[in-house]
């Protein structure tokens, strides 16, 4: 999986995803995902709502089956070098397994910065399939996790797909 940086001002809308861990707002457009955001409590986005594309319908399935998948996640801003480094890490972050922000620092060249992984993960745009959810402490304990749900959903969704793994 990659991202793109697209040009700005495509049109977008908003879709709801259901799963096993609740309600999901995404904003795509043509070129793929803008955003992707627990809606639980109540947080979706109440204009500009409309059935999900079939290439995101068939991402999310795969992606709540521990399968591989393969939706183009847009950005309209560009992104340091230093935050491309870190997306790329976290996108190669496998299924059912963690990282610590200090781990993904170091691979992503930017040793002793942990705190600054954390900063990044913190303005991640597509939650989920930029698994932010899979980098925890270096103790192994969960740390920061945005949306009303915070680090609940986040040792949930790392729970989620290491019994996936296990059915495997």
């Amino acid at each position: 999986m990659k991202w793109i940086v697209v040009s700005p001002g495509e049109e977008k809308q908003w879709a709801l995803l259901l799963s096993p861990m609740g309600k999901w707002a995404a904003l795509w457009g043509k070129t793929g995902l803008f955003k992707l955001e627990s809606a639980l409590g109540g947080s979706f986005p109440q204009t500009g709502n409309g059935p999900a594309p079939a290439w995101l319908e068939k991402a999310w399935g795969q992606f709540w089956n521990g399968k591989s998948f393969e939706p183009r996640l847009c950005t309209e801003k560009k992104v340091s070098m230093t935050t491309a480094g870190v997306w790329d890490i976290v996108l190669g972050i496998p299924f059912g397994e963690t990282l610590s922000y200090g781990e993904v620092a170091v691979r992503a060249g930017i040793p002793g910065g942990a705190r600054a992984v954390g900063s990044i993960m913190r303005s991640n745009p597509w939650a989920l399939f930029l698994p932010c959810h899979r980098v925890i402490g270096k103790d192994g304990r969960m740390r920061g996790y945005g949306g009303p749900s915070g680090v609940g959903l986040k040792s949930g969704l790392i729970e989620y797909e290491k019994q996936l793994v296990a059915k495997k």
